[in-house]
């Protein structure tokens, strides 16, 4: 009766329905046999399976991990079952099978669909046949992922070399936009190549003397226990973007950059911030040509050469996983402990070697 357990909650929940349902299907039979009884309590149910479609099954996905998907991951998996529709109208979870997915597979790379994009579909795609195995939708039996390997892009190197980093850094322009571009990418790489998204969202609170203290937006639905802080000691250079290109402070939480001012939507925010990044990217475009860069810098080069200077000046790669956020990798969240603020200043000053 005093159960903490989610899992455990989940579970007596379900017992409480199969009890139910039991009952139900017992008070209906005249004369009882454990033949009839199996019968009566399992043919609606398995009705109920036969017609259940991938549509349906994904918008119950959805429904109950809303608190924990953000509404662009949300987007996403619209996105997707969009293309499943497309490609299968109407397709009931029972008929989903190796040979399917493969055939979605070969479908979306006929469409020119990127490999990322093809293979970000078929994780969504496994997610839901998880649930659906978990909702006993599906049998472990019938999973068509046992043997089948996802494709993965081959991620390209987005670390700028020294000479450009010092570029960016010494930077100059008339152009305002090109300067303000410049400088937002010069703070998210002191900043331990902080996420865009994170940057848009800080606030005034984050500020505690001389570092930044706050955690990833993408990290915010899991438990207070799995979040990590960031800890960002504050270059004299992201103080000056702040101070040229930041809001007034008129109470601690007030955003420190005009990004979301007046923003309270999900949506909303998550408009402003994607045309905040294509923004910034259109101009950092026309630095890179400016310079006469071979190839063109987004927003993500910062957090690549951010970890990839600090490996090349010799730090550790726990103080990079730390500094990046990375509270996803579990094993190494056992042994890691957080560092101090001597540690993050001293590490950040190597950043202006």
């Amino acid at each position: 009766s005093k159960l903490k357990d989610d899992d455990l909650k989940e579970k007596r929940s379900d017992i409480w329905g199969f009890l139910e349902r039991a009952e139900k299907a017992g008070k209906k039979l005249h004369d009882f046999s454990f033949e009839a009884f199996e019968k009566e309590y399992f043919t609606k149910q398995n009705i109920v399976i036969e017609e259940m479609t991938f549509e349906q099954c994904t918008r119950e996905f959805l429904k109950e991990k809303k608190s924990d998907l953000s509404y662009k991951t949300r987007l996403m998996y619209e996105t997707m079952l969009n293309s499943v529709n497309k490609f299968r109208p109407n397709l009931k979870i029972r008929s989903l099978n190796q040979d399917l997915i493969r055939r979605y597979e070969e479908t979306l790379k006929s469409d020119k669909k990127s490999v990322s994009t093809v293979g970000m579909y078929l994780r969504q795609v496994r997610a839901i046949c998880n649930f659906a195995i978990k909702k006993k939708y599906m049998t472990r039996e019938k999973y068509p992922f046992e043997e089948f390997v996802v494709p993965a892009a081959q991620k390209n190197k987005r670390a700028l070399d020294d000479e450009s980093i010092k570029a960016l850094t010494d930077y100059t322009s008339k152009i305002p936009e090109r300067q303000k571009a410049s400088d937002f990418w010069i703070f998210s790489f002191h900043g331990n190549g902080m996420n865009f998204n994170d940057l848009a969202r800080l606030r005034f609170s984050n500020i505690s003397g001389e570092f930044l203290r706050y955690f990833r937006s993408k990290t915010k639905s899991t438990s207070k226990g799995d979040q990590k802080e960031i800890n960002v000691h504050l270059s004299p250079r992201m103080t000056e973007v702040i101070t040229k290109w930041g809001n007034e402070k008129n109470s601690e939480e007030d955003y420190i950059f005009p990004v979301l001012n007046g923003k309270v939507k999900e949506k909303e925010q998550h408009d402003a911030i994607a045309q905040f990044i294509k923004t910034t990217n259109k101009y950092l475009k026309e630095v890179a040509k400016e310079k006469q860069w071979t190839e063109h810098i987004t927003t993500y080069h910062a957090r690549h050469s951010y970890a990839t200077k600090m490996k090349r000046k010799g730090v550790s790669i726990e103080f990079i996983s730390d500094a990046l956020g990375h509270g996803n990798i579990k094993t190494t969240e056992n042994y890691l402990s957080s560092f101090s603020d001597e540690e993050v200043k001293a590490n950040a000053k190597l950043l202006l070697d």
